[in-house]
């Protein structure tokens, strides 16, 4: 069911598409921010957009404009700079906070000014041979257009949009175009066998003695065995890369909001990233420093190096271009 009769439109630059592409292929599909300076408040017409109406990102190029790639409307929020850095890091579509900084103040405004921030789920974005070329017939409705305007499905250049986007994505790779998307360590460990992962966590389940590392809830409907590094071959199938988590401190590990480093040789620490506070997730800073509980055997315990990865690939990844999730 459509849960909209419209589509809107954001005419995104090359450096957004580019960086929201890298951090998509190497992370999956998430929330994303299309923001711009507010200077104005924004066209009634664009107040109205319900949530879950199709979004589409075009980019000029060479003369033509190119739909690549798109995503549901959330909501529109008012941001600072800080607040969308650490909700949304690269997914702003700036490589890094001080390149988020300076193309702000080359719109005019600076650290504290506001910005009209259009939150999207589900963003799918198409490599370069996937893009999709609007008919020059209709480049004037986008030569004079504003950076968000909407098109109405009734009409038929929104039809025909709609209709082209779907097709495409219809003959493209599942995984790679839903918002189940998760980057490329998850398509590679969505080759393992599954009867080798169910041993695996069994093993892993056994080890910590069906208790969350963590918490040292026993309440098992709760409880999640984690990978450290992805299982993309069997190499990777040790206990020695899983941990026992209650499911909520496992997406928070999965999404890189937690990891966990070695104090020494004895003891491995809890550390949760400053940016909970900015996703509403406060109350998580309280396990900031908390001494994992192990399992006996010391030749299952976590492997350091997986552990390094996870901190260098993983932890507030959505902050720099290239990391990923667990």
């Amino acid at each position: 069911m459509l849960q909209s009769d419209e589509i809107l439109v954001c005419r995104v630059q090359h450096r957004w598409y580019s960086i929201v592409k890298s951090e998509y292929i190497s992370a999956g599909s998430s929330a994303t921010n299309f923001w711009t300076l507010k200077t104005k408040d924004p066209d009634p017409q664009l107040v109205h957009v319900k949530p879950g109406t199709l979004v589409i990102y075009v980019m000029q190029e060479g003369g033509h404009h190119i739909i690549v790639g798109g995503g549901y409307f959330v909501s529109w929020r008012e941001l600072q700079a800080k607040e969308a850095w650490g909700c949304f890091g690269v997914r702003n579509g700036q490589s890094s906070y001080e390149d988020f900084l300076a193309e702000i103040e080359r719109q005019g405004g600076n650290e504290h000014s506001p910005l009209m921030s259009t939150i999207l789920f589900g963003t799918f974005i198409f490599s370069r041979r996937e893009t999709l070329m609007v008919p020059d017939e209709f480049k004037p409705d986008f030569d004079n257009a504003d950076s968000r305007f909407i098109l109405s499905l009734n009409d038929p250049l929104g039809r025909y949009l709609q209709r082209l986007l779907r097709d495409r994505r219809a003959g493209l790779h599942t995984d790679e175009y839903s918002s189940d998307w998760r980057g490329i360590y998850y398509l590679a460990a969505k080759q393992v066998e599954h009867s080798d992962i169910d041993g695996f966590y069994a093993a892993v389940m056994a080890a910590y003695d069906f208790k969350c590392a963590i918490t040292g809830s026993a309440a098992m409907p709760l409880l999640d065995v984690t990978n450290i590094q992805p299982c993309y071959n069997n190499t990777f199938q040790s206990v020695q890369n899983g941990i026992l988590m209650r499911c909520d401190l496992h997406r928070l590990f999965s999404e890189g909001y937690i990891t966990l480093c070695y104090q020494d040789a004895e003891s491995i620490l809890v550390k949760v990233s400053k940016s909970v506070e900015t996703v509403g997730a406060k109350e998580y800073m309280r396990f900031d420093g908390t001494k994992l509980t192990l399992p006996q055997d010391k030749d299952k315990w976590p492997k350091r190096e997986y552990l390094e990865w996870h901190r260098n690939k993983c932890f507030e990844h959505w902050l720099r271009v290239g990391g990923t999730r667990a």
